[in-house]
């Protein structure tokens, strides 16, 4: 079994998510944006990392193939549309004409899953400002199993 720790809009705040880092077993960290660290400091704790709308650094988007599946991860934000809905077949449709299994965004800070049909979407939420109904700091989890997936958002 893979473990992936996903997080995403730390903005600076970043004690949380070291700890975080340190306490979650993964195979793969990877970081959806608004990091506001250096390139060099995300290069020390995560595997794969985009900008943000509040990052001008490094890229705005990563494809990699991991477990195999093929992933986007983006930031979400040049997608972006009020209409929460449209935003998200916004992602779907960058995610099929890359042909991924999986795109993680962030941008929200809000956390949300779709695995109804693929490419599955994954926004952990916020690790440091979080925009959800409970105000809850999150992250995610996706464990793959062969061909079973598990995606779960963890809470701080």
């Amino acid at each position: 079994m893979y473990r992936i720790l996903i997080i995403s809009d730390s903005h600076g705040m970043n004690e949380e998510m070291v700890k975080v880092i340190g306490h979650e077993s993964a195979d793969l960290v990877v970081h959806a944006g608004d990091y506001g660290w250096t390139v060099d400091k995300m290069k020390q704790y995560f595997d794969y990392f985009v900008d943000g709308n509040n990052d001008y650094d490094w890229k705005s988007t990563e494809t990699f193939i991991f477990a195999n599946l093929k992933f986007v991860l983006l930031h979400g934000d040049s997608s972006w549309s009020w209409n929460e809905n449209k935003w998200y077949e916004r992602l779907k449709q960058i995610g099929k004409e890359q042909e991924a299994d999986v795109v993680i965004f962030g941008h929200s800070h809000k956390e949300y899953i779709d695995t109804t049909s693929k490419p599955y979407l994954i926004n952990p939420g916020s690790i440091a400002l979080p925009r959800n109904s409970a105000m809850r700091k999150s992250y995610a989890i996706m464990e793959i199993d062969h061909d079973k997936i598990n995606i779960a958002i963890k809470y701080l």
